[in-house]
C-alpha cells in the first residue's frame, strides 16, 4: 500500500501522468505565503475550503493540475521542499504531495473537502488533516484498508516526502475502490490524535546528542510508549515526552521493570515523573536497560 520510490522512477511516472492530464499537486499555503497563488494562477487552480474556519483564498488548500510543460519543474519543486523542511517534523509543510487521478480537479477537490470534516465519538466536529504527509503516512497503520480507500476515493496514487525526506507512494486501493464518508472508531480517533505527539517525540529524540536519527525512533514504537505513558497516569506533556525518551534510549518495555513500576507507584501530588526519574541512579538505569534486578 505504501512503497518507497526513487526520484528517477517518480519523475518518469509523473511525466507520463502529466502527459495524460492525470497529475496534480496539492498545496497548503496557510502558513507558507511563498506558496500562495494569485491572479491568473489562482483562477486556474481549484481551491478547497476549510470546513471549520473562514480562510481567505490565499490561505486555502489548492489543487493544481501539472501539465506536460510544467512536469520539468517537478525536480526543482522536490529539492525545494527537501531544503525547506530539512530534517524537522514540526515546521510548515506547504507541499502536501502529488496526486495521480483520472478525475477532474473539481471532483477531486469536492471529495477531499468533504473528508476534511469528521465527527468525533463525542459528537464534535473535527478537522482531519490527512492532506499533511506527516499525518497521511500514519493512516495506513491506523485505518482499515477499505477506510483508507474511501478516504481518498478518486485518488489513484499519492506521492509525498516522508519524515525522513524520502519519496513514498501511497496506493490507497486494492481490488475494490471504496467511496463515501469516513467514520473512524473511537480507538482509531485516539490513535489519530496521538500523531502530533508521535511527531513531536520523534523530533525531540532526533535532536538528542548522539542520536542516529529518526530511524531509531519508529512511529510504532513511539506510539506504544505514548499509550504506556497514558496507562501509567501521565498527562503533562513534559512527563510524557520524558517517558517516551526513556523508552527510546533504554528499552521499549522499560516501564515494566520493577524499578520503574515502583517509581510509577509513587506518582501523585507533587511527585512528577520527571522528578522521580531524576532520583534514579546510573546503576538503576543500567539495570533497567539490561533487564536485571539491582543488587
Amino acid at each position: 500500500m505504501i512503497r518507497s520510490v526513487s526520484d528517477t522512477a517518480w519523475m518518469a511516472e509523473a511525466s507520463e501522468a502529466a502527459t495524460e492530464g492525470r497529475l496534480y499537486r496539492l498545496v497548503d499555503p496557510s502558513a507558507s505565503p511563498g506558496w500562495a497563488l494569485s491572479g491568473e494562477a489562482r483562477k486556474q487552480a481549484t481551491l478547497i475550503r476549510h470546513p471549520l474556519l473562514a480562510q481567505p483564498p490565499a490561505q486555502q488548500l489548492y489543487l493544481e493540475r501539472i501539465g506536460q510543460r510544467r512536469s520539468a519543474e517537478l525536480s526543482s519543486q522536490l529539492e525545494r521542499q527537501r531544503t525547506e523542511r530539512g530534517a524537522g517534523l514540526l515546521g510548515p509543510l506547504p507541499l502536501c504531495g502529488w496526486l495521480i487521478s483520472h478525475h477532474a480537479s473539481s471532483s477531486i477537490a469536492t471529495y477531499l473537502g468533504r473528508q476534511l470534516k469528521q465527527i468525533t465519538p463525542e459528537g464534535k466536529p473535527a478537522l482531519l488533516r490527512f492532506y499533511d504527509p506527516r499525518v497521511l503516512e500514519h493512516l495506513p497503520r491506523i485505518l482499515e484498508p477499505w477506510q483508507l480507500s474511501a478516504l481518498l476515493g478518486p485518488i489513484g496514487r499519492w506521492l509525498y516526502l516522508d519524515t525522513e525526506l524520502q519519496l513514498r507512494c501511497l496506493d490507497p486501493h486494492a481490488e475494490v475502490r471504496r467511496l463515501g464518508g469516513l467514520k473512524p472508531t473511537a480507538e482509531q480517533w485516539h490513535a489519530i490524535k496521538r500523531i502530533g505527539q508521535i511527531n513531536r517525540s520523534r523530533e525531540l529524540y532526533r535532536t538528542l546528542p548522539g542520536s542516529a536519527g529518526l530511524s531509531e525512533a519508529p512511529a510504532e514504537s513511539v506510539d506504544a510508549l505514548l499509550v504506556a505513558a497514558h496507562n501509567a497516569g501521565l498527562r503533562e506533556r513534559p512527563d510524557v515526552a520524558t517517558f517516551v525518551l526513556h523508552g527510546l534510549t533504554t528499552r521499549i518495555d522499560f516501564h515494566r521493570h520493577p524499578i520503574i513500576q515502583a517509581m510509577l507507584g509513587r506518582l501523585g501530588g507533587r511527585l512528577t515523573y520527571i522528578g522521580l526519574s531524576n532520583q534514579l541512579s546510573d546503576d538503576d538505569w543500567e539495570a533497567v536497560s539490561e533487564r536485571r534486578e539491582t543488587t
